[in-house]
């Protein structure tokens, strides 16, 4: 059982020591470094998109959200006015799907403050996921393309099957209770799963 511990903790460990490229975005002028580039979507099912069209305002917008793990490459990075927020600004990546072309949020410029605030490290990777965590192996890599949840996957691993999960509460003996909006198979609805040590101990289909 030790032996089994102590190989857990390896598998676990070596999750933690992938490192993230950083995008070192920061305003307008850097963010346009990224035409030509792919990213792969981090935060499945909340990070949202939308038509490139003149008419679209941000009011009326009819969102999408990609799933996780989705790609996109990068042809342009446009500014636009917020409406009714003097002098605020959204930064947005343009790119193609499905024979259109499409906008997506990489950040906002506060007038007031004088500054960009960019969100590409939380939304998205600047490097394949695939080559990150190579180390899971095609069995792993195949579970998350079914977005399927099991006992043993790690946080990150579940995050890239059924998508965002937010950190509801710690339990007792170090158990953390994450919700997800998706069901395992990547239907809506509500998951709650306990992990321990970073992977997955149980987890519940709430609706």
């Amino acid at each position: 059982e030790s032996a089994r511990e102590i190989m857990n903790l390896l598998r676990i460990d070596r999750d933690r020591l992938v490192v993230v490229p950083k995008f070192y975005v920061e305003d307008l002028a850097s963010a346009r470094q990224l035409v030509g580039k792919t990213l792969w979507v981090k935060l499945g099912y909340v990070t949202g998109y939308f038509q490139d069209k003149p008419s679209v305002k941000s009011a009326n917008r009819e969102l999408r959200y990609f799933p996780p793990l989705e790609s996109l490459a990068i042809e342009g990075v446009v500014e636009k006015p917020i409406p009714g927020e003097a002098g605020n600004r959204e930064v947005l990546l343009r790119f193609r799907k499905e024979d259109q072309a499409w906008l997506t949020l990489a950040g906002l410029y506060d007038a007031q403050a004088n500054r960009y605030e960019m969100q590409l490290d939380e939304l998205f990777y600047l490097k394949n996921p695939r080559e990150l965590y190579a180390h899971w192996g095609e069995d792993a890599w195949g579970k998350i393309e079914r977005h399927s949840l099991e006992p043993g996957m790690t946080l990150v691993q579940a995050l890239l099957s059924i998508g965002y999960g937010r950190l509801v509460t710690t339990e007792a003996g170090g158990i953390q209770l994450h919700e997800f909006a998706r069901k395992p198979g990547g239907e809506p609805g509500k998951t709650r799963v306990r992990f321990l040590d970073g992977r997955v101990k149980e987890f519940e289909v709430r609706q």
